[in-house]
């Protein structure tokens, strides 16, 4: 019998000995990079932000702090709280991870995504721009949730992240099988577990999310200079500095798109459409192209 492939995310294999095994995970390669993930229920009495080329700690008085060691591969906290299985996978373990995916030369983005049948799609947009909820809806539509709120990219490549998507309170009614997480990251969580996504998928193209004062659900291509901005202003972890100029060229060659929607959930269905059927699209001219 073949034994099960290692669990974890982002192209990296996790393993917390004392949450034991952690959710949301998907396979990994047994060649992925192993990371040991530990934590101390300290709380953090003075701001931290020490960063070096093998050693990254990082926190605020009061709050939790972060320390990620290069080799080997290693992501502790000090948290003034116990943490569950499910915060340590997310958000917790986002800010570790990011930097190790810098390390490891990837481009990181604060940004979701999600894979069809040819590739992944990023989705950006500024805060509480709806990401999180348009991510959710595709994915009760059976597509898989690469990302949630950090995306890794190497090349034209995306690492998929946990199979999950966390919403917030005025959204997670709409979505009957979220569950309550309590308050993690300063704000009441609930978790949505998504279908899981192959490890590493091809980037095809990218949204950006707005809102729109009209009716009308909109969307237009962007310009490569649009493109551009959006990638330096979503950059995940600047703590660590921004990425390869040379790694971003390659992103903004992808085909991307701005959508405008009202706040209204029937138009929320309706966005998930357009979104679908654009990526769609894209993918029958790809495939001609082909």
């Amino acid at each position: 019998m073949t034994p099960p492939r290692p669990l974890g995310a982002y192209g990296f294999r996790l393993s917390c000995p004392q949450a034991g095994e952690l959710p949301n995970l998907i396979e990994q390669e047994a060649s992925s990079p192993a990371v040991t993930v530990s934590w101390r229920h300290a709380s953090t009495v003075r701001d931290v932000e020490e960063v070096g080329e093998d050693r990254v700690a990082y926190g605020f008085r009061g709050s939790t702090t972060y320390y990620v060691e290069r080799d080997p591969a290693a992501i502790r906290f000090d948290i003034p709280y116990v943490p569950s299985p499910a915060a340590l996978v997310h958000p917790l373990l986002t800010i570790g991870v990011s930097v190790l995916a810098r390390w490891r030369g990837d481009v990181t983005l604060h940004a979701g995504a999600f894979q069809t049948r040819v590739g992944g799609w990023g989705v950006m947009g500024a805060r509480e721009a709806g990401k999180s909820s348009l991510l959710a809806s595709v994915g009760e539509r059976g597509y898989p949730v690469l990302a949630d709120d950090l995306l890794a990219i190497d090349e034209r490549s995306i690492w998929a992240g946990p199979s999950c998507v966390d919403l917030r309170p005025d959204t997670v009614d709409q979505f009957a099988d979220a569950t309550p997480m309590g308050i993690v990251g300063g704000r009441p969580r609930f978790r949505l577990a998504t279908p899981p996504g192959a490890g590493r998928v091809p980037m095809r193209g990218f949204f950006v999310l707005d809102w729109s004062d009209g009716l009308e659900i909109e969307v237009e291509p962007l310009a490569p200079q649009e493109r551009l901005e959006w990638l330096y202003r979503q950059e995940y972890i600047r703590l660590v500095g921004f990425p390869d100029p040379a790694k971003l060229l390659p992103l903004v060659a992808l085909p991307a798109w701005r959508l405008r929607r009202p706040r209204d959930w029937i138009a929320g269905g309706e966005a998930v459409d357009r979104v679908l059927e654009v990526a769609g699209l894209e993918s029958s001219a790809r495939q001609i192209g082909e």
